[in-house]
């Protein structure tokens, strides 16, 4: 649990990773354009050292007499007649000239520091030492200060002010990058939260409790839906591949000879995993039979091709697919063939006013019954979950089901809804398909065989992993028992 839990958070990281970035950067520029908009500001600071003479009997008299009088003259640097007379000889504004003075008493010490803060880095020096100068000059004057009494130890010099001390570019760019990656930080995380879809087969399995069979790339705009046959050697195609050899391999000791394919939703693409996966099981050398039982919103003609008017002798349609077989009683399911060898197609045929009456009567468990001792496995293809009870009805007269979820696009309380129906039912969950995930999320599952692709480019050589496959359909077949 806490492997998937960490694994969470770095898929989350991972996926909002431009966001991440970008704030960031955001903050960084940011900072680093305002602080040279900024006009930068240099500190000037002179040192002014108080001392009250004695002899060695009455040394600490001395000096808690230097630190009084330097308190003292801490306040007198910043009289009135100082700042005038400052003003006046470098021709500045006095009250303007006052906002820029800083006198600090440095603790425990007779050291007064005066600083001064300008954008002008010669005027700061300039009234630094102006100001120590009209104060030696005013109290002298007016005899408060004796040559003896102050000492100026460092004077303010060009040297102090060559670089600025704010803004402080490098540092408020720092900040801002921190102060961005937090926010983006924030950001994901109420984005995910407020996000209730599944994203990711390990989130489909946290959520669920279920294994995640395989996950199933999204089909670029335009592309053939049956990328089984029309593109054999793509990722897609390799993922439902996969899929075939989990389910293969989720139930060794008793194969599953009849599957429904189901979603919690409409648009999340069961119709299009039903036909595919059909397809990579035909290709491994199964006889397979894909029963399009949606009698509300049916697909898989369209999917294979099926030209269904076409057929001699069911011109109004009432006699042939699965609605037909059922109403007339016929058991043996009235197969159409395609171009897949070892594929037939019972379609839908036409829609009745009562599906689930049709889906749950004695005639539909008799029909599967017929069709499981014909071929190797039997796929079927039910409406969703959720919105209506056709494909619970089917759930618990098959051997196993799969439960078809699509990136980004399925809730998960929608998700956790199916399941629970299903389980009710008494239903085989053999695991979950994650649809349509993006190239950048699934290149976990993708990559190896993208590589592969790419070598192999212009040798017209087929891969390694598909002849596996029908070897291994054609050893069950030796051994006289039947290929789930």
């Amino acid at each position: 649990m806490e492997n998937l839990e960490l694994r969470w958070y770095l898929q989350v990281l991972r996926r909002w990773l431009w966001l991440i970035v970008g704030c960031t950067l955001l903050g960084a520029t940011s900072a680093f354009l305002v602080s040279s908009w900024i006009p930068p500001v240099y500190r000037a600071s002179t040192s002014l050292l108080v001392r009250v003479g004695g002899t060695a009997d009455d040394g600490y008299t001395a000096i808690l007499a230097s630190e009084h009088l330097a308190a003292t003259y801490q306040e007198l640097l910043t009289r009135r007649p100082v700042i005038e007379a400052v003003a006046q000889t470098l021709g500045l504004d006095p009250r303007q000239t006052e906002e820029k003075i800083q006198v600090d008493l440095i603790p425990q010490t007779s050291v007064i520091r005066l600083t001064v803060e300008d954008n002008d880095p010669r005027l700061a020096v300039e009234i630094a030492n102006g100001v120590v100068a009209a104060f030696m000059r005013i109290a002298r004057d007016s005899g408060t200060v004796q040559s003896r009494d102050i000492v100026v130890v460092e004077p303010a010099s060009m040297r102090m002010v060559e670089e600025p001390v704010r803004p402080r570019k490098l540092r408020n760019t720092a900040l801002g990058a921190v102060v961005g990656a937090l926010l983006a930080g924030g950001l994901v995380f109420l984005f995910e939260y407020l996000d209730d879809t599944i994203h990711t087969p390990d989130d489909a399995s946290r959520m669920l409790g279920l294994d995640t069979l395989a996950a199933i790339g999204r089909l670029a705009k335009g592309e053939e839906e049956l990328v089984g046959v029309t593109h054999p050697h793509s990722p897609v195609a390799e993922a439902f591949r996969i899929l075939y050899t989990n389910i293969r391999f989720s139930s060794p000791d008793s194969p599953l000879r009849t599957i429904l394919v189901t979603s919690p939703g409409v648009t999340e693409g069961k119709s299009i995993t039903v036909a595919n996966l059909a397809a990579a099981m035909a290709q491994a050398g199964l006889s397979v039979v894909v029963v399009d039982a949606d009698l509300r919103h049916p697909r898989l003609h369209q999917l294979f091709g099926l030209d269904l008017h076409a057929e001699e002798g069911v011109g109004d349609q009432r006699g042939w697919g699965l609605s037909g077989s059922l109403l007339a009683g016929c058991t043996d399911g009235r197969l159409h063939p395609t171009q897949i060898e070892g594929l037939q197609v019972l379609p839908s045929g036409e829609l009745p006013p009562n599906p689930a009456g049709l889906l749950g009567s004695r005639r539909m468990e008799e029909l599967l019954d017929q069709l499981t001792h014909q071929v190797d496995v039997v796929l079927i293809d039910s409406p969703p979950v959720l919105p209506v009870a056709d494909a619970a009805l089917l759930a618990h007269r098959v051997d196993g089901v799969l439960l078809v979820l699509k990136a980004s696009h399925t809730p998960r309380k929608a998700a956790r809804q199916a399941v629970e129906s299903l389980r009710q039912v008494g239903a085989n969950l053999v695991g979950v398909v994650l649809n349509a995930v993006p190239t950048s999320r699934g290149r976990y599952y993708y990559g190896y065989y993208e590589y592969h692709q790419d070598r192999n480019a212009g040798r017209k050589r087929r891969p390694r992993q598909r002849k596996s496959l029908p070897a291994v359909a054609q050893q069950q077949s030796g051994r006289g028992g039947k290929a789930n």
